[in-house]
């Protein structure tokens, strides 16, 4: 038995942060059932909504702003499925369980998930929905037809009888009927059949019509004929009654009742004369009963009817054999092989060979007749069948083929596809309009909230939500910008940004966010041209300026950078930390005295400045003068006792001017301490040890050097180094064979000194 599924129609019932107020005029658009569906509880927690972030209720502000997204996320995904695009249903429902998870919106689920044959999925659902609410008549429904299009029967029929009683139809009246039925329920079944012939009120040919087919597909031949004589009672000339009845005494009543169905089909010409299955049984039945004269008029009618039946040919032929008609018969049998040829469906192909080649021989053409029996011997090696196995042959394939199925019976495997009418699309088109605006607005307003709470990363999820939903929602891409990049999450405030700045190139705030997104996402390019516009007041903001500087030089190189790190410093005299970023400017610009001078400038201002002294010491060392260097990483170190990179930079010094070695080894030991990835300080204690003859401590600190990072060539030629004094030559000719790589390669990309770069590399 094909398995058969009912389909539910759903019926839709500090920085400036904006939010929005529900759009008065957006609802104005909607009118009758659409204007009514978002009007009850949807506009009331709107207006609560609103109320509450006037107030200043944020609590109150963000439950009911979630109401709305409950409501709304359900019903944008309910006209989803009206309009077939059930893969957007699935996810607007999805959405909808976090902030309503109910058994409404389960239920809506479960139906996107079965309109998309996924019936693991939507019984998953269903069965959850019945957990959060055994009341919910939807639920039920639901779970029953998944049960009742996968054949579990026993398990539908608790769901289906639930339904039926809470809120009967017909459709799960049938269903429910088809149930006891597979179920070897029939006295439960003719019990349901008959109260739904009572509900009818009056006799009604096509309700009996239904329960037979109902009980003829289930096996119970007996009450399908009772029901067809009973459709015959109400109206006689109903088209299709007398066929099926026909059919049923067919494939049930034996060689004895062929009389009877024969005379069925005859009464069903009379009601539709050129009815081929009954023109085609017709004539069967007559030749079972070796009634041939009889037969040919209803086979000659039936292949005028349908030229393409190879069946009907072979039987007509059949029966101008009996009668001696040698040539019709030939031409009969030739045209039906043609038709198979073609690809036509024959169930009867075999005999057709069979019946064409006898015939050829007792015409004394022996060499093809001999030719068609071997074809039929191919398609079957066995007796030639009776005629009653012949009609049973034929009888699978007559109903489907003679109606189509009716909406209760589709198979399951085919989606349903929906088209609304043009009045209806419009409609479902304004009704979406006002939900992609709420639910845009609801998002935007959880966003504000959040943000005010101090809750950066839910309120880049929920602006990034609104931002799916309607990237034109106003304000919305300024919002996002902005607390991505308060958030640190520069590249994806980079498009919100961009966007807003597109359409309001006067904002100067998200212009500054937007340059120094691109600056730290190392687009330089972009950062230069945003910035440019407003060039005067990037020297406002000395943090920005340097920005602007830096990709200045990473694009442009120095002559571009220069005028800015100069303006800057001139601007910044008392400015400790604007001086800072001029000094880091010249230092990278290679400008080391000016550097030192402007450093200098910034100690004297505040002489506690973390890394001033750092970066002094930095550009002596550039200079070559160590002696100062030393004092200037001490003086950091006073001042910042952890500062790994202070105590390397310090023990550098003392390596290169080749004293206090175990000093350099203590400090370098406090270094890696303070910092375990420290490549280049583990590399300078292998280096350290390799030279005093330790090597197996010189190997294994070089190793975490290379595990710390790979990347960095001389590292790998130290191991080598360290590797072949140990005699462990295939280590130490990898390693070559990786510093040689990563050499030529740096040589292909060397580049300036990156943006903050410390200088750290082999030596100093």
């Amino acid at each position: 038995m094909p398995v058969r599924i009912l389909f539910l129609i759903l019926c839709l019932g500090a920085v400036n942060i904006h939010a929005q107020k529900p759009k008065s005029s957006t609802s104005g658009k909607i009118s009758g059932d659409a204007a009514r569906a978002p009007a009850d509880e949807l506009l009331e927690h709107l207006t609560a909504a609103e109320s509450h972030q006037i107030s200043g209720d944020l609590a109150g502000a963000a439950i009911e702003n979630r109401a709305v997204l409950g409501i709304a996320l359900q019903r944008s995904g309910s006209i989803a499925i009206e309009e077939g695009r059930y893969a957007d249903a699935v996810r607007f429902f999805t959405e909808s369980l976090k902030y309503a998870d109910n058994a409404p919106n389960r239920t809506s689920l479960a139906i996107a998930y079965l309109r998309q044959n996924l019936f693991e999925k939507a019984l998953l659902e269903a069965q959850t929905a019945v957990s959060l609410d055994a009341k919910h008549v939807g639920a039920h429904y639901i779970l029953g037809n998944i049960y009742y299009a996968k054949e579990d029967y026993k398990a539908a029929l608790p769901e289906l009888e639930m339904v039926f009683s809470a809120a009967p139809d017909f459709e799960i009246a049938r269903a429910l009927g088809l149930t006891y039925l597979n179920l070897k329920q029939p006295e439960r079944a003719r019990l349901h059949f008959e109260k739904m012939r009572v509900a009818e009120g009056k006799g009604n040919a096509d309700l009996h019509l239904l329960f037979a087919k109902f009980y003829e597909k289930t096996n119970y031949p007996a009450d399908a004929e009772l029901e067809l004589k009973r459709a015959l009672a109400v109206d006689p000339g109903k088209p299709k009654i007398n066929f099926y009845l026909g059919y049923l005494l067919l494939q049930n009543g034996g060689s004895e009742r062929l009389a009877e169905a024969g005379a069925a089909f005859e009464r069903e010409l009379k009601v539709s004369p050129n009815d081929f299955y009954s023109l085609f049984f017709s004539g069967v039945v007559a030749s079972s009963e070796n009634d041939h004269q009889k037969a040919i008029p209803f086979l000659q009618k039936a292949v005028e009817v349908n030229s393409q039946s190879g069946e009907a040919y072979l039987f007509l032929a059949q029966s101008q054999i009996e009668l001696n008609d040698l040539p019709s018969a030939e031409k009969n049998l030739r045209r039906a092989v043609e038709l198979e040829s073609k690809g036509g469906k024959n169930t009867q192909a075999r005999r057709t060979h069979f019946m064409l080649g006898r015939l050829l021989l007792r015409t004394g053409r022996k060499e093809e007749g001999q030719k068609e029996l071997a074809i039929a011997g191919q398609l079957q090696q066995a007796s030639l069948d009776s005629s009653r196995n012949e009609i049973e042959r034929i009888l699978g394939q007559v109903v489907e083929q003679s109606e189509p199925e009716t909406a209760a019976e589709k198979p399951a495997g085919s989606i349903v596809q929906i088209k609304p009418a043009p009045e209806r699309a419009e409609q479902l088109k304004n009704i979406n309009a006002f939900l992609t605006d709420v639910i845009t607005q609801a998002f935007n307003n959880l966003g504000v909230i959040a943000t005010q709470n101090n809750q950066l990363s839910e309120a880049i999820e929920k602006f990034s939500a609104a931002y799916q939903w309607n990237p034109e929602f106003p304000n919305l891409s300024r919002n996002l910008g902005i607390v991505s990049f308060r958030a640190g999450e520069f590249e994806k405030a980079i498009a919100p940004l961009a966007r807003h700045l597109k359409t309001k190139p006067e904002d100067v705030l998200i212009r500054k966010m937007l340059g120094s997104s691109y600056y730290f996402t190392k687009d330089f390019k972009n950062s230069v041209e945003t910035l440019k516009p407003i060039e005067a007041k990037v020297q406002e903001d000395s943090e920005l300026a340097y920005f602007y500087g830096i990709s200045l030089i990473q694009l442009k190189g120095s002559k571009e950078a220069l005028p800015v790190f100069n303006r800057l410093a001139e601007i910044s005299r008392k400015n400790p930390d604007a001086l800072f970023y001029a000094a880091q400017g010249f230092m990278i610009l290679g400008d080391y005295e000016r550097a030192l001078k402007e450093f200098g400038q910034v100690i004297i201002l505040a002489p506690d400045t973390p890394k001033a002294n750092y970066f002094i010491g930095q550009n002596l060392v550039r200079l070559n003068r160590l002696n100062e260097a030393e004092k200037a990483f001490s003086r950091e170190l006073e001042i910042s006792p952890g500062d790994a990179l202070s105590k390397y930079h310090l023990a550098l010094t003392l390596i290169e001017r080749k004293i206090e070695t175990e000093k350099a080894l203590a400090l370098l030991e406090e270094a890696v301490n303070l910092r375990n990835d420290y490549a280049d300080a583990y590399y300078q204690l292998g280096k350290i040890y390799l030279e005093k003859g330790e090597i197996k401590k010189a190997i294994d600190l070089l190793e975490k050097a290379i595990s710390a990072d790979a990347g960095k060539d001389y590292i790998h030629y130290q191991l080598s180094i360290a590797y072949r004094k140990a005699s462990r030559k295939e280590d130490a000719d990898r390693e070559m064979k990786l510093y040689q790589k990563l050499k030529d390669d740096k040589r292909k990309t060397d580049a300036p000194m990156p943006m903050g770069s410390t200088g750290d590399g082999p030596g100093i």
